[in-house]
């Protein structure tokens, strides 16, 4: 190979770096219930995450938030992996450039108030009971509401680390599954459902000031029909907000494998349901 050859294919290789290091870095929102949480222990852990991550930046904004993304590990075999990790990783694969992954789950929690325990926070999102109530922050005496967890966390990662990217940020998704705590209120899934999407993009929208995150795409996943909380009407609830809203897309999990408890996934369903949504991800050209 001569030089000019080699010079070209330098300049070639020099102007796609540059390229990635232009587009704004990616941030992905994964959000729910146990299932989201995750259930697998880390003695579960597949082999291929135990390599850990390159281009991952990772925050829990669940309990507390200061803005400040970490790295994801999982040495400490009493502690759980969920779908988000099998997504990041394939998303690190994929990447040629630093992404963003902010996370707020919380098992055992419904979306309506009358489905919920006292001791449990909610992501009821009616615009009168999110105005009166505080975001979640470890403590359900000074704060109940998930929804405001996640949307302050996020705006916390904003001001402390997004909006000091020199290429900027592109809010790509949210993840989520969730459903199995609202069972005994299904008839009232459809309204708290659409009006939860409709507060959470709104509120991106509200710090971004991206217009195409007032329709951000919203991904889901459907409770197994094993699943000894499953709920027909919160499927069919599910399935008819995906058809209403834009940008709302349903993977059906109604096959996924369960653990021994029939209720959370064990660890060939949330590896499943993580390569799911990472398929949803691409198909919709989310992932750089």
């Amino acid at each position: 190979m001569n030089k000019q050859v080699l010079m070209l294919l330098y300049m070639m290789l020099a102007g796609v770096g540059q390229l990635f290091a232009q587009l704004p870095a990616s941030v992905y929102i994964t959000a729910g219930q146990s299932n989201a949480d995750g259930r697998v222990y880390n003695t579960q852990l597949p082999t291929y995450l135990k390599d850990g991550y390159r281009h991952l930046n990772y925050k829990n904004v669940t309990s507390a938030s200061n803005g400040k993304f970490e790295q994801r590990s999982f040495d400490n075999p009493k502690q759980r992996w969920a779908f988000c990790d099998v997504v990041n990783y394939l998303i690190d694969q994929q990447s040629k450039t630093p992404f963003y992954s902010i996370k707020c789950t919380y098992g055992g929690t419904a979306i309506d108030t009358a489905a919920t325990a006292k001791k449990q926070p909610v992501w009821f999102a009616d615009a009168e009971w999110i105005d009166a109530n505080k975001a979640y922050r470890g403590d359900i005496l000074t704060g109940k509401s998930l929804t405001k967890s996640l949307i302050e966390g996020f705006y916390d990662c904003v001001d402390s680390t997004l909006s000091k990217l020199a290429q900027g940020y592109d809010v790509k998704a949210i993840m989520w599954h969730q459903g199995e705590s609202d069972r005994k209120k299904a008839d009232n899934y459809y309204k708290n459902f659409k009006e939860m999407i409709l507060y959470m993009r709104n509120a991106i929208y509200a710090k971004t000031g991206d217009e195409t995150d007032k329709n951000l795409p919203f991904i889901l996943g459907t409770v197994p029909h094993g699943s000894r909380q499953y709920s027909s009407g919160v499927e069919a609830a599910q399935l008819k907000v995906a058809a209403e809203l834009p940008n709302v897309y349903v993977i059906d999990l109604s096959k996924s494998p369960l653990g021994k408890d029939v209720l959370h996934f064990d660890s060939a369903g949330t590896d499943n349901l993580g390569r799911q949504m990472f398929k949803k991800l691409i198909e919709l050209n989310l992932v750089k």
